[in-house]
């Protein structure tokens, strides 16, 4: 899912929905969500955004046109069927667009945490050799020895039927076994002593434990609990080495001209590495954030809102994978 910006969280939230999935024009200018059985859609450069209700976004086909589908009701003698329309964004009415809402007037729309309960890494897969243990070695010799032992069968056979003779018939048995088998020997060797599995990096049961609050100026401790999950056939399952955490800030900044601007911003950042393991076979991950006030032209108050975001550091989108909230408190008298 596109990283939406603010102001489609706040529409929304006015509403009295939630934003679904969402995209964003390859320009970055437009942005559009499903919102409430309908399309919302905004324009950061111009600050507005106009709501299409009935219809569902499907994707931007360039910078300023959007495809969205309707699905037409069902009648005793038509199957519903899906309505596709196109958007142009450029070629708009003066009435299609509305301002966005002052958030400093109508308050700011609590922000959506991502808690997922698993979490596999996306960046590209590693593999490993196959460890095999003393029995695996045992049934491997067994099964190369049944092969060997066909394939000399067959070459036998084929030295017998040289002796000429009625001995010839043996070649009919020799050739197929030897080519056969020889060739399936061949195969075992090269392909069991070369697999190779892939490695699965994942965590389940994910908690992050933050403490009752956070206070700016004053560091913040974080710990990520998780467990392995068990492994598929054919994988091995791996706990990542290091999981990227930022302490972010979503503020509002008065302008001179009494406009305002949506502030989002990485007040401090650290990598966890994996430690010793927790109570339960869990592997625990801490590390500690602090944010100062001198970080940005807008102090803190009751409307600044702040998240802890974690990332896989091996990824190169570095997009979190885990969002949680943070609960403020003012600074101590």
């Amino acid at each position: 899912m596109a990283r939406l910006h603010p102001s489609v969280a706040l529409i929304a939230h006015l509403s009295g929905h939630s934003p679904g999935y969402g995209f964003v024009s390859s320009d970055g200018r437009y942005q559009a969500a499903e919102v409430g059985g309908g399309t919302l859609i905004v324009d950061l450069q111009e600050a507005r955004h106009h709501q299409a209700p009935g219809v569902y976004p499907r994707g931007f086909e360039d910078d300023a046109t959007l495809e969205v589908e309707g699905e037409e009701t069902a009648t005793a003698y038509l199957p519903a069927w899906t309505d596709l329309q196109r958007i142009s964004l450029d070629d708009t009415p003066a009435n299609f667009w509305s301002p966005w809402p002052d958030p400093r007037v109508a308050g700011t729309a609590p922000l959506a945490e991502v808690q997922p309960a698993e979490w596999t890494s996306g960046a590209p897969p590693v593999t490993e050799r196959v460890r095999r243990s003393a029995g695996d070695w045992i049934a491997w010799l067994v099964a190369l020895a049944v092969l060997v032992f066909f394939a000399l069968f067959g070459f036998n056979a084929i030295t017998w039927a040289l002796a000429g003779g009625w001995q010839w018939l043996w070649l009919a048995v020799g050739l197929p076994v030897f080519g056969t088998f020889s060739v399936l020997t061949v195969v075992f060797v090269v392909t069991t002593l070369r697999e190779r599995r892939p490695v699965r990096i994942a965590l389940q049961d994910l908690s992050l434990e933050r403490g009752e609050g956070f206070r700016v100026g004053e560091p913040l401790e974080v710990q990520l609990l998780g467990t392995v999950p068990a492994p598929q056939t054919g994988e091995r399952t791996a706990a990542p080495q290091r999981i990227g955490a930022r302490l972010m800030r979503q503020s509002i900044r008065s302008e001179a001209d009494g406009g305002w601007t949506w502030l989002d911003e990485c007040c401090d950042e650290t990598v966890m590495t994996c430690g010793d393991t927790a109570r339960a076979g869990r592997v625990r991950y801490a590390g500690k954030l602090c944010a100062h006030a001198t970080q940005s032209g807008a102090n803190p108050d009751a409307s600044t809102q702040w998240w802890v975001e974690l990332h896989d550091p091996t990824e190169g989108s570095g997009a979190p994978f885990f969002i949680t909230r943070l609960h403020w408190l003012p600074a101590r008298q």
